[in-house]
């Protein structure tokens, strides 16, 4: 396994300013939920037995990162509360349609760099994915391009070093096998997804997570 936030994946440097390391993002987040809490907590319990690989990700910072954007618009300028609030317009506008829904999270899994959690269907996720895109791109946010499949997923943990010797590519191993078998029968759990939170997200490098600080609930339907 490799560091998650190694150089390339880091948005700010040690000298640049403290804003750098902060942007917009939609995430769709599981607080509300103790079932998928729940969840996690049984795997962050097989995550915290190799500490030397991989940092679990706490309950307060699970997310499921449904678009990024980046810190400055089409106008060169950096994204400010007021146009975050605009984006949440826009982006309400095209959910008021979608019906709340149901997912599948798990299994579990090790990749690269991080302990991935499969999400289930595709079809919700990546509709929900071209909506929120178009809210954002109509009020001047400048997003990655777009992906051929949106890649649904969630993590439980954050690769926290490179596995370069054998010792610690044996520990990688052991993990990636633990992880895959991890709390069976109870391989997923399901859950309704009604909302969306508009965010700003903090990359935090030296805990090897992402904080988020909540701005803008983004509601499934019409309500009310």
């Amino acid at each position: 396994m490799r560091r998650f936030m190694g150089p390339k994946r880091l948005w700010g440097t040690e000298d640049g300013p403290d804003e750098d390391w902060i942007k917009p993002h939609v995430l769709w987040l599981p607080q509300e939920d103790p079932q998928v809490l729940d969840y996690f907590r049984r795997l962050r319990e097989v995550v915290a037995r190799f500490p030397d690989v991989i940092t679990p990700i706490a309950d307060e910072d699970l997310h499921m990162t449904i678009q990024s954007v980046r810190q400055v618009n089409t106008a060169g300028v950096r994204v400010d509360d007021e146009q975050l609030a605009a984006a949440a317009e826009e982006v309400r506008s095209r959910l008021v349609d979608v019906d709340p829904f149901e997912i599948q999270i798990g299994p579990a899994r090790a990749s690269g760099s991080a302990g991935i959690v499969e999400i289930w269907p595709e079809d919700g996720l990546a509709d929900l994915n071209r909506r929120v895109r178009e809210g954002l791109l109509a009020v001047g946010m400048v997003l990655p391009p777009a992906e051929e499949h949106f890649w649904c997923h969630m993590s439980c943990g954050y690769g926290a070093q490179d596995s370069d010797t054998p010792e610690l590519a044996a520990r990688s191993d052991q993990f990636a096998s633990e992880i895959g078998k991890s709390i069976r029968p109870g391989v997923r759990t399901s859950v309704t997804v009604s909302d969306l939170w508009l965010v700003w997200e903090r990359q935090e490098p030296d805990r090897n997570t992402y904080s988020f600080e909540r701005q803008h609930r983004l509601h499934l339907g019409r309500r009310g």
